[in-house]
């Protein structure tokens, strides 16, 4: 095998794990990919799970005491919390499918903001659109004792 096939074929894994990381399907079969709606119950928040309202707690602990001066470090070590915490949510939370893929649309801009905030003079947007969706989620899910990040 040639040096440029071996750069291929790494560059190809990559590129298809990557995306089957995003779009993996966990344990009740629902795709975690983009491309949905934020949608209500029919007029009614969706009810939440412990692993949901835990999950979401710790990213807006995490985008709370984000700064749009950060270091690049600590940009890096946000994004990968955030990565973490929505990792946890597709691993534990179990909703119905139609509440999950609203879940889905606020990850894909969580995963949006951190991807992000790693990059240089992308920072407060990626703070902003992390912020705008933990602002949508107590609109559309109940989680009692939530605190938007403005009662902090």
């Amino acid at each position: 095998m040639t040096k440029s096939t071996t750069v291929i074929l790494v560059a190809l894994v990559l590129l298809v794990g990557g995306g089957l990381a995003f779009y993996h399907l966990h344990g009740n079969g629902h795709s975690h990919g983009t491309g949905g709606e934020l949608q209500l119950n029919a007029g009614q928040k969706w009810e939440s799970d412990q692993p949901l309202r835990a999950g979401m707690d710790r990213i807006r602990e995490l985008v709370s005491s984000a700064k749009p001066t950060g270091r690049a470090v600590e940009m890096q070590a946000l994004a990968k919390g955030i990565q973490q915490q929505v990792d946890y949510l597709t691993t534990h939370c179990k909703l119905p499918p139609a509440a999950d893929e609203t879940l889905h649309v606020m990850i894909a801009d969580l995963l949006e903001g951190a991807e992000l905030v790693t990059k240089e003079n992308e920072v407060e947007r990626g703070i902003a659109t992390m912020r705008k969706a933990l602002d949508a989620y107590p609109k559309y899910f109940n989680h009692a004792d939530w605190r938007g990040l403005g009662d902090t």
